[in-house]
């Protein structure tokens, strides 16, 4: 018999050995808790301006995958987007920066729309009205 540090006041007595069959039973007890599947995590974004010293730089910079980062070339006009994809291969955009002009582009004129004039649409009134009463004499006639 096994006793505490405080002796006979507040004897130990260890819990029995479980045997097998009360280890199956507190297994069956046990609430299964249902495992959410873990969905995969997208890397987190950069936030900021990344600064690279050339093309070079760019293209060994290291990137997750399933990521994208911009690159901006801080000696030239350049941005380059790094891509990679699940597998991690990556690859590389380059994109010139050009100055856009002061004038805004003027969007092309579109033809304007050709309306019928009043006399165009008489004379197709009046050819469409021949048509009628030729139809109306054909139809009397093979009747009769």
């Amino acid at each position: 018999m096994a006793y505490t540090p405080y002796g006979w006041q507040n004897p130990y007595y260890a819990p029995p050995m479980p045997d097998n069959l009360m280890q199956m039973r507190q297994q069956q007890m046990q609430p299964m808790t249902p495992q959410m599947p873990q969905a995969p995590q997208n890397p987190v974004a950069q936030s900021g301006v990344q600064w690279v010293s050339g093309e070079q730089e760019a293209r060994n910079w290291m990137i997750a995958p399933n990521a994208a980062v911009a690159l901006w070339d801080s000696s030239a006009p350049t941005v380059y987007l790094k891509k990679a994809d699940a597998s991690g291969k990556p690859s590389l955009t380059i994109y010139d920066l050009v100055e856009r002009a002061e004038t805004p582009r003027t969007a092309p004129t579109a033809d304007p729309v050709k309306f019928v004039t009043r006399e165009e649409f008489d004379a197709l009134a009046a050819v469409v009205d021949g048509m009628k009463g030729k139809k109306k004499v054909k139809e009397a006639d093979a009747d009769g």
